[in-house]
């Protein structure tokens, strides 16, 4: 996935914010795995980015764990191949999902994140948290709980959350 050629959410590239959103996620890359062949964006947790996964979960759109995540995917998947199979149109070439996972995952789960990662793009792009999976599950649930892995399937929370991201990378930059 090259983060150069994403288009991101209208909203983001409306607003002038979707090449501060490229260069925060191209800052620090990492490859998923030892064996792997996709980098992915390494981020830091900061407060607007807390505030901004806090807030997709009030609203309902954020999907935890790898089955439901796969399932959902999937769904969507079929359901623009018929789209684009009745209308003849392109459809899902901007990021509208965000997966975001924790750093203390086996081998085998960043495995399937890859695949995921390469079977949906460019519609999905992921990103690394650099907090545990009982971190983020207490972020998400408000609740001592281990998740490994979001989703956030609504463009608009999407764009949220990338400008979350921008944000904290500026305050790491102050």
């Amino acid at each position: 996935m090259n983060l150069s050629d994403i288009r991101f959410p209208r909203q983001l590239e409306a607003d002038d914010n979707a090449e501060t959103v490229r260069q925060a996620l191209m800052a620090r890359t990492v490859k998923l795995w030892p064996g792997g062949h996709l980098d992915v964006s390494m981020i830091t947790m900061s407060d607007p980015l807390k505030k901004a996964l806090q807030k997709a979960r009030l609203k309902g759109q954020i999907r935890c764990g790898f089955e439901a995540i796969f399932d959902k995917l999937e769904n969507e998947r079929k359901g623009i191949a018929n789209v684009r199979e009745r209308q003849g149109a392109p459809y899902g070439d901007r990021v509208s999902r965000l997966l975001l996972f924790s750093n203390d995952g086996a081998e085998r789960l960043y495995r399937h994140i890859e695949h995921l990662l390469q079977a949906h793009a460019p519609r999905l792009i992921g990103c690394l948290l650099d907090i545990d999976g009982s971190t983020l599950g207490n972020l998400i649930t408000g609740k001592d709980s281990k998740i490994k892995l979001v989703m956030a399937e609504h463009k608009e929370v999407v764009s949220e959350i990338l400008l979350g991201i921008i944000a904290g990378h500026d305050m790491l930059l102050l």
